[in-house]
């Protein structure tokens, strides 16, 4: 319930204004991931309109409309599975258009590149390397059937656990940022080059 409470009062703070310190990472060909296996058995699932309610398995129910939404924005996802269980999954953003394209309200993209987002693990499946076989997966889909050519990832700059996770799949930050949106439109954004 805290969690529900949460999760809706930050996605109506995102709608208002935010700001983004993310480090960044880009991988211009699939020669830059390391395909990582997890440590359990995995089927890698898209999500579509027949089976996104199944985020229900490892998430909290209010989930499922936010990944009918996502579906519904034309973003692309992928479930992991284990011994028939949705255990964890992850998006991505694609930029279909001829011109630079902000993404999820504070994310640049140039033609034919995709962002990586919102990958998560069910709390029994941390530790498991679900983490990186998702990226991985989902990066490889990227440039192989969506001919991407260059794929982002952003990580919040203090989620360590999830920039130790960029190193299992083989990616290095390439630069910082700080955006910030208002009113669902980036408004500014800086770069930071990093010594990482």
């Amino acid at each position: 319930m805290k969690n529900r409470f949460r999760h809706s009062v930050v996605t109506r703070l995102q709608k208002i204004g935010w700001v983004y310190y993310i480090d960044v990472f880009v991988a211009a060909t699939i020669e830059d991931i390391h395909i990582v296996e997890p440590r359990v058995e995995c089927g890698f699932l898209p999500i579509a309109m027949n089976n996104y309610s199944r985020v229900g398995e490892f998430r909290e129910e209010n989930r499922i409309r936010e990944y009918r939404d996502k579906l519904a924005r034309g973003e692309i996802g992928f479930f992991a599975e284990h011994q028939g269980k949705i255990i964890g999954s992850i998006w991505a953003t694609i930029n279909r258009k001829e011109t630079d394209n902000v993404v999820r309200r504070y994310m640049k993209l140039k033609p034919r590149e995709g962002l990586i987002h919102d990958g998560v693990a069910g709390e029994t499946s941390r530790g498991l390397g679900v983490g990186p076989f998702l990226v991985s997966r989902i990066a490889s889909v990227l440039f192989k059937e969506h001919g991407l050519r260059r794929v982002i990832v952003d990580i919040k700059a203090n989620n360590q656990a999830s920039l130790s996770m960029m190193n299992k799949v083989g990616l290095r930050i390439d630069h910082r940022k700080l955006c910030i949106s208002v009113l669902g439109r980036l408004v500014y954004q800086k770069v930071f080059a990093t010594h990482v």
